[in-house]
């Protein structure tokens, strides 16, 4: 598939099959992950591939009980509404063929190389690592698979998780990677910003 017809085909795919991916695809998948760029050429990521449906369905009684405690000790109405609704989109990993946890670990700073003086916060690893995961769902769509990337899970059932899958520090969950083959048709992209909006030229 050509590179812009394959940006332009990517959605985020949360309804899947039962169809299994080949092996030599996952792993295909993976590779274009570790080939995306990272800063000091560190690459602090590592991907969990999980296939074992007990495995998902345990991640998914753990994040579902976490945010539903979180519902109920609230009184806050809003925050209800966005929780009920964030439940939906946070275990869609339970029905893919495959999950894939994307762990992080955090950037030392090119082994002592470099000095940050700066005071504005940065994790230079989770940026590397965000770049890794835009590589593996960009091949993933290039291969005619579906993917989406949820970060919910770790935001309320990181430690939890990483228990569940044996990651120890300093690598740490940044979020579930579901993967498979689209149980329908890809809906029309959302709206994007216009150029004029997002860019800005300058000479």
């Amino acid at each position: 598939m050509d590179f812009f017809a394959t940006v332009k085909r990517r959605r985020s795919i949360r309804r899947f099959t039962d169809q299994t991916i080949p092996h030599e695809d996952i792993i295909s998948i993976i590779e274009a992950a570790t080939l995306a760029p990272s800063a000091t050429n560190e690459q602090p990521w590592h991907f969990i591939v999980i296939r074992d449906n007990e495995t998902k369905n345990t991640m998914r009684n753990i994040v579902n009980a976490i945010m539903e405690a979180e519902i109920t000790s609230t009184a806050d109405r809003s925050r209800i509404q966005r929780l009920s609704r964030m439940k939906n989109y946070s275990v869609h990993f339970t029905d893919a063929p495959v999950a894939i946890a994307v762990l992080a670990q955090p950037w030392t700073g090119g082994s002592g190389h470099f000095s940050i003086k700066e005071t504005a916060p940065r994790d230079l690893g989770i940026e590397s690592v965000s770049m890794a995961v835009a590589h593996l769902q960009l091949a993933a769509t290039a291969l005619g698979y579906g993917s989406c990337f949820s970060s919910a899970p770790a935001e309320f059932a990181r430690a939890e998780i990483a228990a569940v899958l044996d990651a120890k520090p300093p690598w740490f969950l940044i979020g579930i990677v579901s993967l498979g083959t689209p149980s329908r048709e890809p809906q029309r992209p959302s709206p994007r910003k216009p150029l004029n909006e997002i860019c800005t030229f300058i000479g």
